[in-house]
């Protein structure tokens, strides 16, 4: 399913594989970038879009990619954009984050988009609720 296809992004290469293996592992395809910029056509059309938060310069920054993209976003922060990303309603996960919490995470909202299954097209939910 198209819609279970997740975008990794992610400055450190170590780290966009570990992320993007962990996925796979579970069934997900997955598509990992290093800039935002390159991301922001596969996540229009991605169950969610997974962004360490490393990769942000500035809060605008953070603002866009929470509204822009058109899918879920989970943010994983060190603490610091924790506030500014709940506030958005992103799913946050703090580093350092387990394989299987991120999975748990992933799973949930593949379970609400094909909740919202209607005459065999996927709509995505803005803003699912909490998993």
């Amino acid at each position: 399913m198209a819609a279970e296809n997740i975008v990794v992004v992610a400055p450190d290469q170590g780290l966009r594989q570990s992320l993007a293996f962990a996925l796979e592992v579970e069934g997900y395809s997955t598509e990992a970038y290093d800039a935002l910029w390159k991301a922001e056509p596969a996540s229009r059309k991605s169950l969610c879009t997974i962004v360490d938060d490393e990769i942000l310069e500035t809060e605008a920054q953070l603002a866009k990619v929470l509204h822009g993209s058109g899918c879920r976003v989970v943010l994983l922060v060190n603490g610091v954009t924790a506030r500014a990303a709940a506030e958005d309603d992103a799913i946050v996960l703090t580093k350092p984050i387990s394989g299987a919490d991120l999975v748990h995470v992933i799973d949930g909202l593949a379970e609400t988009a094909r909740v919202l299954e209607v005459g065999g097209a996927v709509r995505q939910p803005s803003r699912p609720g909490p998993t």
